[in-house]
């Protein structure tokens, strides 16, 4: 079978305004699963997640409890939460699809050159009414940390993730988009910072040669003028029409732009269609009725 490599969003673990409780998260990651069941009879799976919110959760527990327990770097938390949601995912595929899974706590090579390092701009973890951390933006609800978030440069773990796929494993890699590290002296080392997982999905496709990648998300479809009164869905999109799109600015940075911009990427890697939808469309999207088509 054809591959195809899914990117699970926020909102297929924690709904805005929920408290994330393991039951919550459980019951959502459920759901999305669920959805995917046409998607497994046709292609070879290979997921992803975001994983935002639990990063945040585990920041703000770091933050109550730094007197007495000590402090874990970020790469660490995003290898938990990497193990955390896997295993949710994991349980879920086995128990919904009846396909083997296998979660991979995956590594990401970054460059420590990456302007990214010298000029963080990634928002994590709670916000604040005041600024306690060196580095940190105002937003409206509050301050908030703000971490670099350099683009992947190549995915370490690749060779197992492709093992498991030819073995028929539905494999879960990349969460949060994966945990970067750099090379010092021919060792890696994790670093203190955030990938943002579109382009690490899109990056995880493009190694693994699928030929379709799929971002659920929370909208049906990609927009013009989102959010306005004159918004308009997005059927279809050829590569250099959303090139230039991204170029003009119609999509905003920590909403569509990433997935936009990692779509053309993979396109232009060897990819041959993307589909940005919401899980309760994929199945119109994959009949051609529904969701944003990139080829």
């Amino acid at each position: 079978m054809k591959l195809a490599v899914v990117a699970l969003g926020g909102n297929a673990l924690i709904h805005p305004k929920e408290r994330g409780t393991a039951e919550r998260q459980i019951k959502h990651v459920n759901e999305t699963i669920l959805r995917l069941k046409s998607l497994v009879k046709k292609f070879s799976l290979v997921l992803t997640n975001g994983n935002g919110p639990q990063i945040g959760n585990l920041l703000l527990q770091q933050e109550h409890y730094k007197q007495t327990i000590p402090v874990m770097p970020l790469d660490t938390l995003d290898a938990m939460t990497q193990g955390q949601l896997g295993y949710w995912i994991q349980q879920s595929v086995e128990n919904i699809l009846k396909k083997n899974a296998v979660t991979i706590i995956t590594r990401v090579l970054v460059d420590k050159k990456d302007p990214a390092f010298k000029t963080p701009t990634k928002p994590i973890g709670p916000y604040y009414k005041k600024k306690i951390f060196p580095k940190m933006i105002k937003e409206p609800e509050g301050w908030r940390r703000v971490v670099p978030s350099p683009k992947p440069v190549k995915i370490i773990d690749i060779e197992e993730i492709r093992s498991l796929v030819k073995r028929n494993f539905v494999v879960i890699a990349c969460g949060g988009g994966g945990i970067p590290v750099i090379k010092e002296k021919n060792k890696f080392v994790g670093v203190e910072a955030v990938i943002d997982k579109d382009y690490s999905t899109a990056k995880l496709a493009t190694q693994l040669k699928a030929k379709v990648l799929i971002f659920l998300t929370d909208v049906p479809h990609v927009y013009l003028n989102y959010g306005q009164k004159d918004q308009k869905p997005i059927l279809k999109l050829k590569k250099k029409d959303a090139r230039i799109l991204l170029d003009s600015g119609e999509f905003k940075e920590g909403s569509m732009k990433p997935k936009i911009e990692a779509s053309i990427n993979f396109l232009e890697k060897g990819g041959k269609r993307v589909i940005i939808t919401s899980p309760q469309e994929i199945n119109y999207a994959l009949a051609g009725r529904g969701g944003t088509v990139i080829e």
